[in-house]
């Protein structure tokens, strides 16, 4: 009788209740890119509304950002919809590791648009940016989606980074420096992954003229094929500097993932201020602003959180 309930003494303490103060830390994207605006505006917003609920935004990657809420050491995280359900399954780029504590928690937060930005006069097509060897190119750094889109292309074009460097120049950095070395010409391209319209474009083509490269019909056929991309057009008028008319481009979605070991009471706290706070959304990045929680369930590829799948029930969204 004792010793059941010491433990059951022991497992109250262990577990915070529905009035304590809980942290959660939110692995996000790179400094001065979309997702940490997103994740520190989320994380905001949701404290604002529960104090109950404190999120620290920390930086992460979209390759990394499944492993790191899979391990626990985050509880929440960004992770582009192709990568969540490849680490689910274990397939590329997560090599046989299958990820079995990532969850959903709200699909569809945003779409991002890949983007190649070419140096004005330049006439080289996109092919040849990956194959004539003699290019300053600048991507978002390794393990992040910008970067793994990359390798892909790579891949389709049957070159690498090795070959890329030979005579040319690959420059892998934050989405602030990528705009720097843009504007000071140390880089002549830029491969990265945005919602629209992405400010570190915008920014690196305020002093320097520039055009917005249209991805080819065949390597959007293969990489949608290949690993779920999708096409779309980035709207005429996105980016008038560059932008002649609607262009051609790849897209995923980003979407907020969380790990099974965080409480269902923390992440039904985060759905609810989420979802009955959405006309605040739009402020915090225009690439939220048509965020749907009718539509945030997902379509089951990765199973739903707990705490999640109770809101969207009390919703009625969920059946």
């Amino acid at each position: 009788m004792r010793k059941t309930f010491i433990a059951a003494m022991v497992a109250t303490i262990a577990m915070p209740s529905a009035g304590q103060a809980e942290t959660l830390e939110f692995t996000a994207g790179g400094l001065g890119g979309g997702w940490y605006t997103m994740a520190a505006g989320i994380s905001s917003l949701v404290h604002e509304k529960d104090a109950s609920v404190t999120i620290k935004t920390v930086t992460g990657g979209g390759v990394s950002n499944p492993s790191k809420i899979n391990s626990g050491k985050s509880q929440l995280g960004m992770v582009q919809s192709i990568f969540a359900v490849a680490a689910v399954n274990g397939t590329t780029p997560f090599n046989g590791k299958k990820h079995g504590k990532l969850r959903l928690v709200a699909d569809g937060l945003a779409i991002n648009y890949l983007h190649m930005v070419r140096a004005n006069g330049d006439k080289t097509d996109f092919k040849g940016i990956f194959t004539n060897g003699r290019n300053k190119i600048g991507v978002a750094k390794a393990g992040s989606t910008d970067e793994y889109s990359f390798r892909f292309a790579m891949d389709y074009y049957k070159t690498s980074y090795d070959a890329l460097r030979k005579s040319g120049k690959i420059f892998n950095a934050g989405y602030t420096d990528l705009a720097s070395a843009f504007k000071d010409n140390q880089i002549d391209y830029i491969f990265v992954l945005l919602g629209l319209p992405g400010a570190m474009v915008i920014d690196a083509t305020q002093s320097r003229k520039a055009e917005l490269v249209e991805f080819p019909a065949d390597l959007r056929k293969k990489m949608a094929a290949d690993y779920g991309y999708i096409s779309r057009d980035i709207p005429a008028g996105t980016y008038p500097r560059i932008q002649g008319g609607a262009t051609k481009v790849l897209t995923t979605s980003t979407s907020l993932y969380g790990s099974a070991d965080a409480s269902a009471d923390s992440i039904y706290k985060v759905v609810k201020n989420l979802c009955e706070n959405t006309d605040r959304l739009g402020s915090i990045a225009k690439a939220m602003a048509t965020f749907d929680c009718k539509n945030a369930i997902g379509d089951g590829k990765v199973p739903l959180h707990a705490g999640a799948a109770r809101y969207y029930k009390e919703k009625g969204y969920l059946k």
